[in-house]
């Protein structure tokens, strides 16, 4: 026995289908929400706890140091409580700059595949600020939207690499570029500071980040004339959506094609 087809029924079968992606989509928009919110109360715990570092430990540390240095300058120049007082102060400079590098992460902001890239810019205008640094961002390729979890984890290393760039290279200028290739996703951290004699600070967590993407982490340094970090991740792990070669790197492969076979 078959029911007839009658207009009535298709009309109820397309309401009924109708509803059904009504109630998924809600669904979706009510976890959508939960996500946006607890990624934003996040957000706001590691305001208000960077905030009360910063405006209790950093700033009553700031002072000590200052107090610390009156003292040393009133004692005699070659006397060996003044070298002693400028050595706790020099490892009480490194402490403090510590301190505010850990603040700098817990301000790290919410990171979305589709902001990436503002993210990154907006974290070397900070240490630009922080550091009278010149700053400067390159955006190469076609800007693609970066996976989530991916984005965090990128912005993670390249934070790491910008600070180490801004404190510790003594440089004028720093550049970062992302490339946005379709078989790689490249970020370049350069700057023309003094160079390095040994590896960077962090770079084995930088390196253990990198391999969670299947990334590598390389640094490139000469003597006085500066320090690349470049991370570089398959876009296949990092991108949300497949990348498509533009007509142009197409164009270049059949160039290069053809060029093997003549």
């Amino acid at each position: 026995m078959s029911f007839p087809q009658t207009p009535i029924l298709l009309m109820l079968g397309l309401l009924l289908a109708c509803l059904v992606l009504a109630a998924t989509f809600v669904v979706c928009l009510r976890r959508v929400r939960r996500a946006y919110g607890a990624r934003l109360r996040l957000l706001a715990e590691r305001e208000r706890v960077a905030t009360g570092l910063h405006d209790t430990l950093l700033q009553s540390m700031q002072g000590m140091i200052l107090r610390f240095q009156g003292v040393s300058h009133r004692l005699a120049a070659d006397s060996p409580e003044r070298a002693t007082i400028e050595h706790i102060l020099d490892q009480a400079d490194e402490v403090l700059a510590e301190g505010r590098h850990q603040i700098l992460a817990l301000r790290m902001p919410v990171v979305y595949g589709d902001n990436l890239s503002q993210a990154l810019a907006a974290i070397g205008q900070s240490l630009q600020e922080n550091f009278e640094t010149r700053f400067r961002m390159v955006v190469s390729g076609e800007q693609a939207a970066i996976k989530g979890d991916r984005g965090e984890e990128i912005y993670a290393i390249v934070r790491e690499a910008l600070y180490n760039a801004f404190q510790h290279a003594q440089a004028g200028n720093v550049e970062l570029e992302l490339a946005y290739g379709c078989e790689f996703f490249v970020v370049y951290v350069r700057d023309d500071g003094k160079g390095m004699e040994q590896p960077p600070r962090g770079l084995a967590g930088m390196r253990e980040r990198a391999g969670r993407l299947a990334g590598t982490v390389d640094v490139l340094s000469l003597p006085e004339q500066g320090t690349e970090v470049i991370l570089k991740v398959p876009g296949q792990i990092c991108y949300q959506a497949p990348c498509k070669p533009s007509l142009r790197h197409r164009l270049l492969a059949w160039l290069g094609r053809t060029e093997s076979q003549g």
